[in-house]
């Protein structure tokens, strides 16, 4: 077979051309290249293996900077490029993933449509709010992740819900309020003083650090009135009703 060194292509890809020898100035196919303004070819470059994915991952979706994968069991992948999201059959979490039907962002999250390997398909709304974090306060409703992915995000909940603090109640030792409009702190009543005390009028300023306290200032007991004004003898004419000077 003759070699022929296509280096001046003037008539581009030409498929009418079946018979006859090969004509450098011109094509009848051309793969993985181009040719140039000067009518050389040149050879596109081929595509190179950015990572190489651990065995047991699924799919591939690029989301807030980087790559996801998936996995039905928590696969580390070094580097922070790439990241395995786990994703658990709810009916049976020992079934791998047999393939990533869909998966593209959705309202802030990843979307993913999973099959497994027994036929089951579910759909997943990757709700997160970042990796759980020691000493640090979340709220109701607030989505973390576990440190070592396990395919489940947990969602805070009130262990308990305290009345919301009104005016005027009475109040004991140990009883336990949180503010009108919610913050996501409580506080807890440590210390009375009177044979009635209760909330005050109006709402406080609700300080929200660890262990700030506060106080109402707010005794409903009566206070005693004050003795009748009397003299101490009788007098007399005008001045000489002691009820009526009581009563002044």
């Amino acid at each position: 077979m003759t070699d022929i060194n296509l280096n001046a292509l003037k008539a581009g890809i030409n498929r009418l051309r079946t018979k006859g020898g090969a004509d450098p100035s011109s094509l009848y196919d051309l793969v993985n290249g181009y040719v140039a303004i000067d009518g050389s070819m040149v050879s596109r470059g081929g595509t190179e293996s950015d990572k190489i994915l651990p065995s047991g991952t699924k799919g591939l979706c690029a989301f807030n900077g980087g790559m996801v994968v998936f996995s039905n069991v928590p696969t580390p992948i070094t580097g922070t490029k790439y990241s395995c999201e786990v994703l658990v059959n709810p009916n049976d979490a020992t079934q791998a993933i047999k393939e990533i039907h869909f998966a593209a962002p959705f309202m802030g999250f990843l979307y993913v449509v999973a099959e497994f390997d027994n036929g089951d398909v579910f759909h997943y709304w990757l709700q997160a709010g970042g990796t759980w974090v020691a000493d640090t306060m979340y709220k109701v409703g607030d989505t973390v992740l576990p440190t070592v992915r396990n395919g489940f995000r947990y969602q805070t909940v009130l262990k308990s819900n305290p009345a919301a603090w009104a005016p005027n109640v009475p109040r004991s030792l140990g009883d336990v309020v949180q503010p009108t409009v919610y913050t996501g702190w409580k506080y807890t009543v440590v210390e009375v003083d009177g044979d009635n005390p209760t909330s005050a009028a109006t709402e406080p300023v609700w300080p929200q650090s660890e262990g700030a306290q506060i106080s109402e200032d707010v005794d409903s007991t009566p206070a005693p009135a004050p003795p009748p004004s009397t003299s101490g003898t009788p007098g007399s004419g005008r001045y000489g009703n002691s009820k009526l000077l009581g009563d002044v």
